[in-house]
C-alpha cells in the first residue's frame, strides 16, 4: 500500500460529503467502493485490490465505513473520519463481516463500484442488501478535476512529454520495437514517473492500434506509432506520437490528414460542447479525404486517477464538456496490411471554456523528428 499525496482532511471530507449528497439525490442508501482509484479520491490512500476482501462503504448521510485486513488499515488512521472492520489472516473476514453488517443499514439499494469482486459482495448480498450499479455517480463526480488534480496532471503530462521529445534521439533503422519501447519505460522513470506503459508497433503491425509491443525491427519509410501511458502521484498522462524514418509518402498523406482532423477536434473541444460533436470533427476532417473508415476507435477519453475515465470522446456523445475536465484527442487512421498513423494529445478545459494543450511541448507537424 502506498499513501498518495498529502491531501487536507478537509478536502476529502468535502469529496465525500459531495458524494454522499449525490447519493441521496440518486435515491441510494449508500455506495460500496474497492481499493482502486476511487477509495484513493475519496481517502487519500492508494491501495491495491487483492483477494483479501477490503471495502470502503460510504452512506447517503455521511457515514463511512472501512473493511479491510489488519496489515492494510494503518495509512487510513489519518485519513477521513471511519469505522473501522479490521480482520486477520488467523480469524478470517466473517467476523468483520458481521460488525460491518450491524453498523449499516440495509434499507433501499446501494450503489456499488464496478470493480468490487463478487466475493468481496457475496455476505452483504446474503445479509440482504441490495445493490445497483454506481460507477455513472462515482465517475460523474470525478470528471471534473479540482485545482490541485489538474496540477497533477499538469506534472505528469510534462514528465511524459520529456521523455517522448527523446525518441528521434535514440529511433533508429534496425531497432527492435522492443528496444524503443524500453529506452522511452526507463527515461519517464528517471524523469519522474511512478509508472510507464510503452507500446510501440510499426510498419503492418502499426494498424493493429493495441497489438504488444513486439521484437520486430523498426525499418525505414515505415509509420512507428509510438503510445506511451505514463502516471506521476497517481495521475495518468498519455501521449501518441508517430514517426519514419526517412520518406514515405503514403505515410506523410495519411499523417497530414491525421494531424488536421486532430488539430480541428482540439480546436472543437470548448465548454459547452458535446462530445459527440468533438469526436464528429474529426470523424468528418476524415472523411473529407477518405479515411474515416479507417478511423476505427473513439476520438478521446478522460485522465484522471485512470487512463481512461469520463468524459469518452465518442460518436454520438451527449455529454457537454465543463472547465476542469481533462481528455485526450487522438484520431487515427489504420490501413490493414500497410501502416497506421494516430497522434495524441492531453486537453484541459480551461476557466474560460477553451481547450489547452497540456502535452503542447512535445511538437507533432510532420517531419519534427528530423536530425
Amino acid at each position: 500500500m502506498e499513501m498518495a499525496p498529502a491531501r487536507a482532511v478537509s478536502s476529502l471530507k468535502r469529496r465525500t460529503s459531495k458524494l454522499a449528497r449525490e447519493l441521496l439525490s440518486a435515491g441510494l442508501q449508500g455506495a460500496i467502493i474497492a481499493p482502486g482509484p476511487n477509495l484513493t479520491y475519496y481517502t487519500g490512500v492508494r491501495a491495491h485490490l487483492f483477494e483479501r476482501p477490503f471495502l470502503f462503504l460510504l452512506q447517503s448521510d455521511g457515514e463511512a465505513h472501512l473493511l479491510a485486513p489488519k496489515l492494510e488499515v494503518g495509512p487510513f488512521r489519518g485519513s477521513v473520519p471511519l469505522a473501522l472492520h479490521v480482520w486477520d489472516d488467523t480469524e478470517g473476514p466473517s467476523g468483520a463481516f458481521r460488525e460491518l453488517i450491524r453498523g449499516i443499514s440495509s434499507k433501499g439499494f446501494w450503489g456499488c463500484e464496478g470493480r468490487v469482486p463478487f466475493g468481496f459482495l457475496d455476505p452483504l448480498l446474503r445479509a440482504g442488501l441490495k445493490v445497483q450499479p454506481a460507477d455513472d455517480v462515482l465517475q460523474s463526480i470525478r470528471e471534473v478535476k479540482e485545482p490541485e488534480e489538474l496540477e497533477l496532471l499538469r506534472r505528469s503530462a510534462d514528465i511524459l512529454s520529456a521523455s517522448i521529445i527523446k525518441v528521434p534521439d535514440v529511433l533508429r533503422e534496425g531497432m527492435t520495437e522492443k528496444e524503443l519501447a524500453h529506452f522511452i519505460f526507463q527515461d519517464a522513470i528517471a524523469g519522474g514517473a511512478d509508472e510507464v506503459d510503452p507500446m510501440v508497433q510499426s510498419g503492418a503491425r502499426a494498424a493493429d492500434p493495441h497489438s504488444e509491443t513486439s521484437t520486430k525491427r523498426i525499418g525505414r519509410g515505415e509509420s512507428v506509432v509510438v503510445d506511451v501511458v505514463s502516471s506521476s502521484a497517481g495521475y495518468a498522462a498519455d501521449i501518441t506520437r508517430t514517426f519514419v524514418l526517412g520518406e514515405s509518402s503514403e505515410v506523410e498523406k495519411v499523417y497530414r490528414s491525421v494531424l488536421s482532423a486532430q488539430e480541428k477536434a482540439v480546436d472543437a473541444g470548448r465548454a459547452g460542447a458535446s462530445t459527440g460533436r468533438v469526436d464528429a470533427t474529426a470523424r468528418d476532417s476524415l472523411e473529407e479525404d477518405g479515411l474515416a473508415e479507417y478511423f476505427i476507435h473513439r476520438t478521446g477519453h478522460g485522465l484522471g486517477l485512470e487512463v481512461h475515465e469520463a468524459p469518452y470522446i465518442v460518436a454520438g456523445g451527449r455529454e457537454r464538456l465543463r472547465p476542469g475536465m481533462v481528455f485526450t484527442v487522438e484520431p487515427g487512421v489504420y490501413i490493414p496490411g500497410k501502416l497506421g498513423v494516430r497522434i495524441e494529445d492531453d486537453v484541459s478545459i480551461s476557466k474560460g471554456g477553451r481547450a489547452e494543450v497540456t502535452t503542447v511541448k512535445v511538437p507533432k507537424e510532420y517531419g519534427w523528428w528530423r536530425k
